[in-house]
């Protein structure tokens, strides 16, 4: 035989080449026949296979959970159990958190868990248990820092709790309460909300049974638990702290007077703080002190204290119903050529981390945002767990005055009232 072809099992072809697969000639039987197929492939030798040797795991020096990935793409349940020396069943405990499983075994658990990397089949166990682990956020705009930061915490608490956050971003959109359809086709557990920009009579877009938080004011009846700040009181002492610093002429800006259709609750809550304060230390209200606001961002904020000196108002003080207007005043009063606090003192609203980093850096109300995310998840999690919406209830987190340089503290003994 020719050394150098390819050798054929088969009968004589004349006329034509019959080129198979080259077999050595020593696996024929004594008659000269080719085994069965399947009797074949045994004896075929491991570098006969296309020069691949197939070798049991152990012996590639494979973990169960390595080979799992390469065949499946994601470590098993099998493959923890494998690691860790335990039942299947031992590590469903573990990741259910059963009570009734050692601490050394969940500890060997957990270790095999880390090792792999195994990630929970989130479609098994909503098949299982008809829940997700999800649960949907929806904000504002996460323009906004307060809510940008808001979402942060909540992811945090979620996440420490075993849940996921969805998070969506309303906008101004009108028509529809974002967030509503994730929980309503099952996405998702359960929906936290901040209805800032709803109507009053818009409330029946969240009727229903499903588990449902509202951070923040609204113009209606409560409908399930609401975790906000007394925005009115807020207000309040946010104007008391300039009237103590010697203030007299306090403007405000973030009021929504005279804006139809898209009223923001908090604003006219902060508004009436201001009012009451500039009562209880006997200053007049001056409407002209007062600028109104829709976006409260930066831009609007600047342009309130440029309305403001061209109307000659010449404020000595500013409450502001937010801290990123509050950016755009201090910005603007440096381009007039006015000093913070020297010349106009500036407190705003919801102390985010920027606050802290603005030249001035900016006093503000903390509005306890991580005391409302802590309530709201937990709240949330107990309707999950009961299968229903919870008994409408409002509930007031705690607020404080945070002083830095644009409106610094003054001693007991210095203050003007």
């Amino acid at each position: 035989m020719d050394a150098g072809r390819p050798y054929c099992a088969g009968p004589p072809c004349e006329g034509q080449t019959h080129v198979r697969r080259a077999v050595p000639p020593r696996i024929r039987d004594d008659a000269g026949r080719l085994p069965p197929a399947r009797q074949l492939a045994r004896r075929v030798r491991p570098d006969q296979r296309g020069g691949q040797v197939h070798r049991p795991a152990a012996e590639r020096g494979e973990v169960g959970g390595v080979a799992a990935q390469r065949r499946t793409g994601r470590v098993t349940l099998h493959d923890v159990a494998r690691e860790a020396g335990v039942s299947i069943a031992t590590v469903s405990y573990c990741l259910s958190g059963k009570p009734y499983v050692k601490d050394v075994t969940r500890a060997r658990v957990q270790a095999a868990i880390d090792k792999l990397g195994y990630v929970a089949n989130s479609t098994a166990r909503t098949l299982k248990t008809g829940r997700t682990g999800m649960i949907t956020l929806t904000v504002q705009s996460l323009e906004q820092p307060y809510y940008a930061e808001l979402a942060e915490h909540v992811i945090d608490v979620a996440y420490r709790r075993g849940y996921r956050v969805m998070v969506e971003s309303a906008g101004f959109r009108r028509g529809r309460v974002a967030g509503i359809e994730t929980v309503r086709c099952g996405m998702s557990d359960g929906l936290i909300m901040t209805p800032t920009a709803m109507k009053a009579g818009e409330e029946g877009q969240l009727d229903g049974d499903y588990p449902l938080v509202l951070v923040g004011h609204h113009p209606f009846d409560p409908i399930c638990p609401e975790f906000a700040v007394n925005d009115v009181r807020a207000a309040f002492d946010a104007t008391m702290h300039l009237v103590h610093s010697g203030c007299r002429r306090i403007a405000f800006i973030g009021a929504q007077s005279g804006l139809t259709g898209y009223g923001r609750p908090v604003g006219v809550r902060r508004l009436e703080g201001y009012r009451r304060a500039l009562e209880a230390a006997g200053i007049a209200f001056d409407d002209r002190l007062v600028r109104n606001a829709f976006m409260w961002d930066e831009d609007e904020g600047a342009n309130a204290v440029s309305g403001l000196l061209g109307m000659h108002a010449d404020p000595d003080g500013i409450v502001v119903g937010n801290d990123a207007m509050a950016f755009g005043v201090i910005r603007r009063l440096a381009n007039y050529g006015l000093r913070v606090p020297d010349d106009v003192r500036v407190i705003g609203f919801d102390n985010v981390r920027q606050c802290r980093c603005t030249i001035p850096s900016l006093a503000t109300v903390d509005v306890g945002r991580r005391e409302v995310a802590e309530r709201a998840v937990d709240s949330l999690i107990v309707q999950i767990e009961e299968g229903r919406r919870a008994t409408p209830v409002q509930v007031t987190v705690g607020h404080r005055i945070v002083c830095r340089e644009s409106a610094p503290a003054v001693a007991e003994g210095r203050r003007a009232v």
